[in-house]
């Protein structure tokens, strides 16, 4: 009874050991692509549409940003910047000035070192009357 039990499930499964012809492996294969670029599909629009909702994301921060710059001033900050610009605008313009007359001045006192120093030489190179 063993024996015909043993022989009657190697009958049923052997088709399970029979060799796969290359129809079999193509077919085989063909789904392995298939569910692979399914997979892959789904993974890219996944990473597309996470992209998108940063990017919209970004997107809507800056048209808040430019909607908040375009909007008019308060008349308040319209006085603060105008009362700023009139304290600052003279202490710059004071500021040039002084770095301007700076500047001529060491130009002008470059100017006479240079002349005293030619005028030392010139008394050095000339004979002394005492010698």
């Amino acid at each position: 009874m063993k024996t015909v039990t043993i022989l009657s499930l190697l009958l049923l499964a052997s088709p399970a050991f029979g060799e796969l012809t290359k129809e079999d492996l193509r077919t085989i294969i063909k789904e392995e692509n298939a569910a692979l670029e399914k997979r892959l599909r789904e993974h890219i629009d996944l990473k597309i549409d996470a992209v998108d909702n940063k990017l919209s994301a970004r997107i809507d921060t800056l048209d808040q940003r430019i909607d908040d710059a375009n909007e008019p001033f308060d008349p308040f900050w319209i006085v603060m910047i105008i009362m700023l610009a009139a304290v600052i605008l003279p202490q710059i313009i004071v500021l040039f000035l002084t770095i301007y007359d700076d500047i001529r001045e060491r130009k002008r006192f470059k100017t006479e070192i240079q002349q005293l120093r030619e005028r030392i030489n010139a008394l050095e190179s000339t004979p002394s009357m005492n010698q």
